[in-house]
């Protein structure tokens, strides 16, 4: 263990960059998916905004159940290792077939996708927090820096998708998807004896051997047997969205049972991180309308000139990614050097804040839609500070729960459970498609009329994210007394 005064100046771990530039290069290739496919479902497939906005919850939800299967199966069978390679060469296989025309096509890459992310989300950030000691103050910076390569890929597909799929076609842009996770699936796996021991063997592997034929034949199954449903799924995405709705109350009592397997310090611990989890729903429906009626309503609504260059609708989602690379640097050495001084706030702190900044974003939009939009259009400047503001409370709560759960889970529990911190962001897409469809815009109106509907739409997200910050804040000294009880 480094002692408190090598801590201050020690760098961060070798393994930590390449585990940086892995997801670089996959969020490279799934931000280009995101950038395109609510646009290429409303455009191209000729969807309505209801239609396409349930469409999308639900395959986003089901891209953030898979996690808690993939890292369980890490966790007791693959090790971190392992599942991200097998989850990285489905990833490639999957964009190339979304890139096919056809519905059908695009069904069947997404759900080969989804099942994919099962095996490589929730396992790169696993072996990140193995990277570090319990008490290593590097940590959460360590974990923003990891945030921010996660944002440096995100940043560029904006830039280009746009025009890629203006001159080339739709599927240009998907096999552009494909090229981005190739390069990332490489890097690791050329790079990935930085990281010795990490993540090389299941936590549960002692004497053992590691599983044979046998359960490569089941897993093999298993993932054939995964593809199918979830292609069914999109067929049916309402209900799909129920399910997903349904499974975040059985995952809850799957959690409470777990917990009372633990010793009291654990259980009280993971209590407090489930309770945190739950808040950070409330979160993530409102952020992901980034990229559905947000998306939308850049495209409509907002005037397509930025400071003299042309700025269309996939352009917008740069400014995300372009401020969390601008903060997290800022933000790793603050949270460094107010542990330092004991200042650092706390994981609740944090969580509230970030809540509060979400709803900030909203209502600014908000007033910017009703008051200063002229025949229909607003000025982007509203849309971006909109997304600085977002930003700011997506990096106090993102990077820190992934910290969260390597800190106050057990050791043998913490694939799954980063696997439960990624499905709450399922729970929160099912949720979320229904909070997009209140900005839903019927065909053929104008565009003064669907900009009333999305600034009326903004003020209620607004509202709402101020309700669960204002929950958060209440509920600080309870989850402290949780999360501090072994210093009692």
């Amino acid at each position: 263990m480094s002692t408190p005064s090598t801590v201050k100046t020690e760098k961060q771990p070798k393994g930590l960059y390449l585990l940086f530039f892995t997801e670089l290069w996959e969020r490279f290739g799934f931000y280009t998916l995101q950038t395109i496919i609510i646009l290429y479902m409303t455009k191209a497939l000729l969807m309505s905004d209801h239609k396409a906005n349930v469409l999308y919850a639900a395959f986003s939800s089901l891209l953030y159940l898979t996690p808690i299967i993939g890292g369980y199966i890490a966790d007791r069978y693959l090790g971190f290792q392992r599942a991200i390679i097998l989850g990285g060469v489905m990833l490639f296989i999957a964009y190339l077939v979304i890139a096919l025309p056809g519905e059908h096509s695009f069904f069947f890459g997404l759900s080969l996708l989804v099942c994919a992310n099962g095996f490589f989300k929730p396992n790169v950030s696993s072996i990140v927090g193995e990277l570090y000691h319990r008490n290593d103050p590097r940590r959460d910076g360590g974990f923003t820096l990891f945030y921010m390569g996660i944002n440096v890929g995100s940043l560029i597909p904006p830039l280009i998708a746009g025009a890629i799929v203006a001159s080339y076609g739709w599927h240009a842009g998907f096999l552009l998807a494909a090229i981005g996770m190739g390069i990332g699936q490489v890097t690791f796996m050329l790079g990935k004896k930085q990281l010795g021991t990490a993540g090389l063997l299941p936590n549960e592997y002692h004497a053992k051997k590691l599983p044979g034929l046998g359960f490569y034949i089941l897993l093999t199954i298993g993932i054939i047997t995964c593809v199918a449903l979830c292609n069914l799924a999109f067929y049916y995405p309402e209900v799909t969205n129920y399910f997903i709705e349904i499974s975040a109350i059985i995952i809850l009592a799957l959690m409470l049972f777990l917990l009372s397997k633990e010793p009291m310090i654990a259980r009280k611990r993971m209590l407090a991180s489930i309770i945190l989890i739950i808040i950070s729903i409330g979160f993530w429906a409102l952020y992901n309308q980034t990229f559905t009626s947000l998306m939308l309503f850049a495209d409509r609504n907002m005037h397509k000139s930025f400071l003299g260059l042309p700025l269309d609708a996939e352009a917008t989602q740069f400014f995300n990614p372009f401020f969390i690379i601008v903060l997290s640097p800022i933000l790793s050495k603050l949270w460094i050097k107010l542990a330092n001084h004991n200042l650092n706030p706390s994981i609740q702190i944090k969580f509230s804040l970030g809540i509060l900044f979400m709803s900030a974003g909203f209502l600014l939009l908000s007033v910017g839609a009703k008051y200063f939009g002229q025949i229909g259009l607003t000025s982007p400047w509203w849309l971006i500070f909109s997304y600085l503001l977002q930003t700011i409370g997506e990096l106090l709560i993102s990077p820190i729960g992934l910290a969260m759960i390597t800190v106050l889970c057990p050791k043998h529990l913490v694939g799954m459970m980063m696997g439960v911190w990624f499905f709450s962001q399922a729970a929160a897409f099912a949720i979320g498609g229904t909070l997009a469809n209140i900005a839903a815009v019927p065909s053929n109106l104008s565009d003064v009329a669907s900009l009333l509907i999305y600034s009326h739409a903004f003020m209620l997200y607004g509202i709402i994210s101020l309700i669960i910050a204002m929950v958060s804040f209440a509920l600080v000294p309870f989850l402290s007394r949780l999360i501090n009880i072994d210093r009692r």
